[in-house]
């Protein structure tokens, strides 16, 4: 997603050049009170209402992880973040792992856990990528 894409799902949007203001969608915004930014690889988002990130993104039919756009991209690994991603594969394998152990061994998954297992599938795939490519 890029800076124009998350901007066209807002009202009243003004600022530029990394920094914008706009109506928050998650509550009923009659001045703008939602700051958006970009840094590094990501958007950041804050609410001077007290809107949670989550609620502000679901408002707009993102999820919280379209705000981080070239996570993974990039030739060049720096070991700080090769390191971290060593960490969340080796968590997201565990989780998926563990998933799988309590549908074959103990009773069947709940809506949750088969959606928690897509997703720690997406990441494995999506981390392995990134490291090993």
């Amino acid at each position: 997603m890029n800076v124009q894409e998350l901007l066209s799902r807002l009202e009243s949007v003004s600022g530029g050049k990394g920094k914008w203001m706009a109506c928050c969608p998650a509550h009923l915004d009659k001045s703008p009170s939602l700051a958006v930014s970009e840094a590094n690889d990501r958007f950041l988002i804050h609410c001077f209402a007290g809107c949670v990130p989550k609620d502000i993104t679901a408002a707009i039919g993102l999820d919280i992880s379209d705000l981080f756009y070239n996570q993974l991209a990039g030739d060049e690994l720096t070991q700080v973040k090769r390191c971290r991603f060593e960490e969340v594969l080796k968590h997201e394998r565990l989780q998926v792992a563990i998933i799988n152990s309590a549908e074959r061994i103990e009773r069947p998954l709940t809506p949750n856990e088969r959606q928690r297992r897509t997703l720690g599938q997406q990441r494995i795939m999506k981390i392995e990528g990134a490291l090993y490519e």
